[in-house]
């Protein structure tokens, strides 16, 4: 239970904070203008970074009030792996928008963004692997505003009851992200097991089949030979 209730409120904190950060962008890209790539590429990596601290935060400062075993090295995993899915996930939504509105890019554009965005996915994971074994890493006056407006936005009546919903919402699809996951795992090992169990079969069931077609041929041609020279027999009588 107490697993569900963290993949819960880990859904919560990047809903709140997805608003939080979408704020600031908007607000830096009305005071900046048009940006660059570089720019727009930087905005990401610090909005991936705060996830990274938050998922660790999380973990040592739990945003619900539970008994749990806070240095937990299983929610330290989990907290990774639902972190993943979430930037996976991000990354399909934001190729989906791009290639409605602008078409599909030339194949050394895509390449290069999706080369751009798995650095940072791994870079992020990377960032919060350390930080979990590292907590004061993330103990710094921006990260704990984030956390603390969160908390307040979450604390309000009517929000609270709004973002319990996305949180229900953000577990169902995490674990249905897992499932799948698992899924395809399983379907390699065995896919793989397979191969190496059944690699010699196909040529053996081929030469016995072979065989038996040869067998099979000459029995034809004796059955004929036999019926011909039983015609010629008959002619002569």
């Amino acid at each position: 239970m107490e697993i569900f209730k963290f993949i819960f409120y880990l859904g919560i904190i990047y809903t709140i904070f997805g608003l939080l950060w979408g704020l600031v962008t908007f607000l830096y890209k009305t005071v900046r203008g048009n940006q660059s790539g570089v720019e727009t590429t930087l905005l990401q990596a610090a909005g991936y970074y705060f996830l990274a601290s938050l998922t660790a935060m999380n973990v040592f400062k739990p945003f619900n009030v539970t008994e749990r075993d806070s240095s937990s090295y299983a929610f330290m995993a989990l907290g990774g792996i639902v972190l993943y899915f979430y930037l996976v996930s991000k990354l399909h939504k934001k190729r989906n928008v791009l290639s409605t509105i602008n078409g599909r890019f030339s194949a050394p554009d895509e390449k290069r963004n999706n080369t751009v965005q798995w650095i940072l996915i791994v870079m992020t994971l990377l960032l919060y692997g350390t930080t979990v074994l590292y907590p004061q890493i993330a103990d710094n006056q921006i990260n704990s505003w984030f956390y603390a407006k969160i908390v307040a936005i979450y604390d309000t009546v009517i929000l609270n009851f709004i973002f319990g919903i996305v949180g229900a919402v953000f577990l169902i699809q995490i674990l249905i992200q897992g499932m799948s996951a698992s899924g395809k795992i399983l379907d390699v090992i065995s896919g793989g097991s397979k191969k190496a169990n059944g690699s010699t079969s196909p040529h053996s069931d081929s030469n016995q089949f072979d065989e038996y077609e040869v067998v099979d041929d000459e029995h034809d041609e004796n059955d004929q030979n036999s019926e011909g020279s039983q015609s010629q027999n008959l002619l002569n009588e």
